[in-house]
């Protein structure tokens, strides 16, 4: 799971499509905002300078590959246009800026700056979109946290750089034993590792790595759920 906190958090409206382009989260544990992709902020200021009350109120984007991660309602902002910023990294502070009822952060994500253009961030997040569910993003700012994992709720998940639909579906794992990873890549951290045969599910979302595309996917396995990262040469359709 990679939302923009750090530890418990929870959902106070879902993600509807069009009619609410991505979640609303409240912090539990902390109110600090961080960035749930790895790339360059492109907006941090007020939607309307002029009208403090219009929209997103402050907000932040970040540019990665080719989406765009909003995160609106701030409080604060703490990161400036140009900047370049690592998942994990504080870019803001939940607040209740703008067209807003209360302290929350409108997470969404979109393929350009614009309305309209949203994909389903709970896909790329790993976040349930479920209304008033509580969840634990498992992230924790020490040492411990560069401690390889066993589950991935003890770590941050990248997100996906890049969608294509033909990509969903259903896979088996073809490996005699498979690692799923934090990222995409070799050098990213491993996650679980799990037998041939597993069924996993991708929904299109994936990372290039060299040559080898890197699925996004989802499971289960013994009796836990995961998200991650598993290069596509030990994949198969289903």
């Amino acid at each position: 799971m990679n939302s923009p906190y750090c530890g418990k958090f929870r959902i106070t409206q879902k993600f509807k499509g069009s009619a609410h382009d991505g979640l609303d989260l409240v912090g539990i544990d902390s109110k600090e905002i961080h960035a749930t992709a790895t790339g360059e902020v492109v907006y941090a200021n007020w939607e309307n300078p002029g009208n403090h009350s219009q929209g997103f109120g402050q907000y932040v984007v970040i540019k990665a590959g080719s989406l765009f991660y909003h995160y609106g309602h701030l409080s604060q902002i703490k990161c400036s246009v140009g900047q370049k910023v690592k998942i994990t990294d504080v870019i803001g502070i939940e607040g209740s800026t703008g067209y807003s009822t209360g302290s929350h952060c409108h997470y969404c994500v979109r393929t350009s700056m614009s309305r309209g253009t949203f994909v389903d961030v709970n896909q790329i997040s790993g976040i349930p979109n479920v209304e008033g569910g509580v969840y634990d993003d498992g992230y924790r700012p020490s040492s411990s946290s560069q401690t390889a994992p066993s589950t991935s709720q003890n770590y941050k998940v990248e997100p996906a750089k890049s969608f294509d639909k033909d990509l969903s579906g259903a896979y088996k794992v073809t490996a005699t034993a498979l690692n799923v990873r934090a990222g995409a890549g070799t050098d990213k951290t491993i996650l679980v590792t799990i037998p041939t045969g597993t069924n996993v599910r991708c929904y299109g979302y994936y990372t290039t790595v060299g040559s080898v595309k890197w699925y996004y996917i989802q499971f289960s396995y013994k009796s836990k759920t995961y998200t991650g990262f598993a290069s596509s040469d030990w994949l198969e359709k289903a």
